[in-house]
């Protein structure tokens, strides 16, 4: 057979090349379409059907780099959603309580999960450390709620809020059923409201900007600091 031009032997796996496609067939969670905020975040997507394609250059930029991880961590492929939520995919979103990057940690949880921070160099703004940190953390929420919705409330809300809203709640009480502060409350089913997007987009009459799972960047270990300008005029590429 032959795909793009080129051939492939027999018994040879293509990858899909529609990261939409990937990133649906790596969803696990129930996007609870019936619950009320949800559908509140539903009918605001329906209302910008251009709310993608305003981030395409990011989400080329970012997504299949996070997807990646995401999937080699065997988590719920809707977890690479999450910095959409959080920074609409700029790694330089800074908000007023401090938080900063693609995945908005704050210093002091971005110290504990390993995040430098220095004159020259803010590993919440490295898309490559802060997504390593941000999954470690998810991680660690999950396995202290043993529950996706609570982590990611707990992502949202810190962990001791979650936990508190817990004792406070009726016993077994999940995410939609626990008095959550009010952001927490709308970030959960934002996230679930783009998920179904993106499964579903034409039950929104949305079109998904095109988008292909090929990190478009490699990692290079330059041994220490380099001034851009000089690596400009060495390899003859522009600043740019």
């Amino acid at each position: 057979p032959y795909t793009g031009g080129q051939q492939v032997a027999p018994g040879v796996h293509i990858p899909d090349p529609d990261l939409w496609r990937q990133l649906r067939a790596s969803f696990q969670l129930d996007r609870h379409t019936d619950q009320k905020r949800v559908q509140q975040e539903l009918r605001w997507l329906k209302r910008h059907p251009q709310y993608m394609h305003n981030m395409r250059q990011r989400l080329g930029r970012h997504m299949a780099y996070i997807h990646q991880q995401v999937q080699a961590r065997n988590l719920p492929g809707e977890l690479a959603l999450l910095p959409i939520v959080e920074s609409a995919l700029d790694p330089y979103a800074f908000s007023h309580g401090g938080a900063a990057g693609l995945w908005q940690f704050i210093p002091a949880t971005g110290k504990r999960f390993g995040l430098d921070r220095n004159w020259w160099y803010d590993g919440r703004r490295d898309p490559v450390a802060s997504t390593d940190a941000a999954l470690d953390y998810l991680e660690h929420l999950y396995k202290r709620f043993d529950d996706w919705y609570l982590a990611l409330a707990g992502y949202n809300a810190g962990e001791g809020n979650v936990s508190r809203a817990k004792r406070r709640g009726a016993p077994g009480a999940g995410f939609f059923e626990l008095q959550l502060p009010r952001e927490t409350s709308a970030y959960v089913p934002r996230l679930l409201a783009l998920a179904q997007m993106v499964a579903e987009p034409s039950s929104l009459g949305i079109t998904l900007p095109v988008l292909t799972p090929e990190v478009p960047f490699i990692i290079v270990d330059t041994g220490s600091q380099m001034d851009l300008s000089v690596i400009s005029q060495v390899t003859n590429i522009d600043m740019d």
